[in-house]
């Protein structure tokens, strides 16, 4: 059974964004050009040579077999059972990592949340990436899953060759089951949207381990197998972004620019990109704009990486109250009753709960929320 267009187009995509890398900076990575990666990832081009897919894949860190997964079937790119390529420039995150080593050794399921652009997909391909080798079966990596039922997932890990594969639905979740109870692999699962997608696919005595990334915090886990995924401490912000931009800017620089991207991972790669392939535009010129709250999201636009367009996907998809609750964080906030909706988003990262209810939004969140409230 294939999968749906809307998946196979994701497929590269997902690929490129979670190596953080711009559909530019993929193009002078592998020697294809931009037009040629934007056609497959749109399903413009249903046919790509062979030889591009290879050089996408050397670009993207797939080597031996994995490399051999991204190519045409059928005339679609087919799945991918690697990992792709750790995130050039990963920093920090040691407590994340070694909370992930020990979780993904006795836990059947965790599930990493945060805010959009936390660098929650590169955390979690770093750690499948070290933690590879306790799993000698295998590991998966599917993403974003996005919209995908839970039959559609379990084929998708399913070898093409298995006949639940081309079965019905219940055949497909059962023989997804039984690999997990019998195997010791690591499925990777990107940008789950709820528990309906997972809950059918988790058996409670599997071998085999689930890691879920995720906008929205899935109930059907347990709590302490959720790790919310926060911004870079300032020291790593600065430290990640002076590496991004190799020495084409001030130290002071960097860092005036790194504490207006507020640590955000997304935003750092954004403006390191911008840095980077414009350079008759002064730091200065991005520090200005980055400092103005009502042109900061209009400043972290580079190529398809877009600060705004990833809260705007998130932000469609909170609860009601969560959305409502966004639009009181245009100005500060005093004491607030928990069911404002402000509890949501601090179980999402978008605010820090503090004292007697008080609650403090991430800046870039605050200048989302503006958007939001068209102010």
């Amino acid at each position: 059974m294939r999968d749906t267009t809307q998946e196979q187009l994701h497929r590269l995509r997902s690929l490129r964004t979670a190596a953080g890398l711009t559909i530019e900076e993929l193009a002078v990575r592998s020697g294809v050009s931009a037009r040629t990666i934007g056609g497959i990832e749109r399903h413009r081009i249903r046919r790509p040579h062979q030889g591009t897919l290879r050089a996408l894949g050397a670009a993207l860190g797939l080597d031996g077999a994995d490399a051999g997964q991204l190519r045409v079937t059928g005339g679609q790119v087919a799945g991918v059972t690697g990992l792709p390529g750790v995130t050039a420039h990963f920093t920090g995150r040691r407590d994340d990592l070694a909370w992930l080593a020990r979780q993904l050794r006795r836990r059947p399921a965790v599930q990493l949340i945060g805010l959009p652009g936390a660098g929650k997909t590169a955390l979690a391909v770093q750690a499948a990436t070290d933690l590879a080798e306790r799993f000698p079966d295998g590991v998966r990596f599917l993403g974003p899953v996005a919209d995908a039922t839970a039959a559609t997932i379990a084929r998708r890990v399913l070898s093409p060759t298995h006949a639940a594969a081309h079965g019905s639905d219940a055949a497909a979740i059962g023989a997804y089951r039984d690999l997990l109870r019998d195997r010791r692999i690591l499925v990777l699962l990107d940008d789950v949207r709820d528990d309906r997608q997972i809950g059918p696919l988790l058996p409670a005595d599997a071998l085999g381990v689930t890691l879920i990334t995720g906008r929205h915090p899935l109930t059907d886990l347990p709590v302490t197998d959720r790790r919310l995924v926060p911004p870079l401490p300032a020291a790593d912000a600065r430290t990640a972004l002076a590496a991004m931009v190799g020495g084409t800017a001030p130290t002071s620089a960097v860092a005036t620019l790194a504490a207006g991207c507020g640590g955000l991972p997304l935003a750092l790669r954004v403006t390191a990109n911008r840095l980077l392939t414009r350079p008759q535009w002064s730091a200065q010129w991005l520090i200005d704009r980055l400092a103005r709250p009502e042109r900061v999201l209009d400043a972290l636009v580079a190529g398809d990486l877009s600060v705004r367009d990833a809260f705007e996907r998130t932000y469609a998809g909170l609860p009601e109250r969560a959305r409502r609750a966004v639009l009181l964080l245009t100005r500060p906030i005093g004491p607030a009753p928990a069911e404002a909706g402000l509890l949501d988003l601090a179980e999402r990262g978008w605010v820090t709960a503090g004292r007697e209810h008080r609650y403090e939004p991430h800046p870039l969140v605050r200048a989302f929320a503006r958007v939001a409230a068209g102010t």
